[in-house]
């Protein structure tokens, strides 16, 4: 009987671990170098002038870091907390960034997670043996192979059956891009390692460009889960200063 209830008891073990590993686990999938036309001639002055950028082959996560994931580099002391309970998460309100306490059903193991800075950011992707995306490669990324979409999925409009819109969704809800990337459009904006230059788009980089050697702000690219349409598109542009979190802003790494 004792013997039973131990063999029980380890199984049951053995099952939340594996549950817990795979949470946590990376996945990583290769993304071949080439050449997209980057930018729209359809969008907001930054996303000009349109032209053709060449992009060494990367390694980029599937999927937007999750809490789950983010709370073990926190206990390993390797980074900073979370700004969820500290009233320095920045919401937008529609006329102003307030700091807010984030909600518990805005939260969960394996939601995007947020509130975390550029900084934040940095340190868990370099925990990992990785690094945040220039522009050009998370523009690149998220076409999945395509040479023009506006969307992860293509041209047609955002909805709530493509995308997370209205609330953060848990990663990987929706169908993934061509090259096997979740949530490239929607659910939590994505800092990229770039800092941000409306005019950076001019600069005479055609290859690898990074963007100008320092800003105040960094770029954010893909729309959050209470962006409008025209901030889901693939080649929208948007800043955020390194300094603050805000609650639809997450990220992944590469390498």
């Amino acid at each position: 009987m004792i013997s039973n209830f131990f063999v029980k008891i380890s199984a049951a073990l053995i099952i939340i671990c594996a549950n817990a590993c795979a949470q946590t686990e990376i996945q990583i999938v290769r993304i071949p170098g080439g050449t997209f036309i980057r930018g729209s001639n359809d969008g907001e002055d930054d996303e000009r002038p349109v032209r053709a950028i060449t992009v060494s082959g990367f390694s980029m996560m599937v999927k937007e870091v999750t809490e789950m994931q983010y709370k073990k580099c926190v206990d390993a002391g390797k980074c900073p907390a979370t700004h969820y309970r500290d009233g320095k998460c920045l919401q937008w309100t529609g006329r102003e960034f307030r700091g807010v306490v984030v909600p518990k059903e805005f939260r969960g193991p394996n939601l995007p997670v947020v509130c975390v800075t550029w900084q934040h950011a940095r340190a868990y992707c370099a925990s990992v043996g990785m690094k945040l995306p220039t522009e050009a490669q998370w523009e690149y990324a998220a076409l999945g192979g395509a040479q023009s979409s506006r969307f992860s999925w293509g041209n047609s409009v955002p909805d709530k059956s493509r995308c997370a819109m209205g609330a953060p969704h848990q990663v990987a809800l929706f169908a993934p891009n061509g090259y096997g990337l979740y949530d490239m459009t929607g659910n939590v904006w994505e800092w990229t390692a770039d800092f941000y230059d409306r005019d950076s788009y001019s600069y005479p980089q055609d290859t690898d460009p990074k963007g100008p050697e320092s800003a105040l702000y960094r770029t954010i690219r893909g729309g959050g889960w209470y962006s409008g349409v025209s901030e889901l598109r693939i080649q929208n542009r948007h800043w955020f200063s390194p300094n603050f979190a805000e609650t639809s802003l997450g990220f992944r790494c590469v390498r």
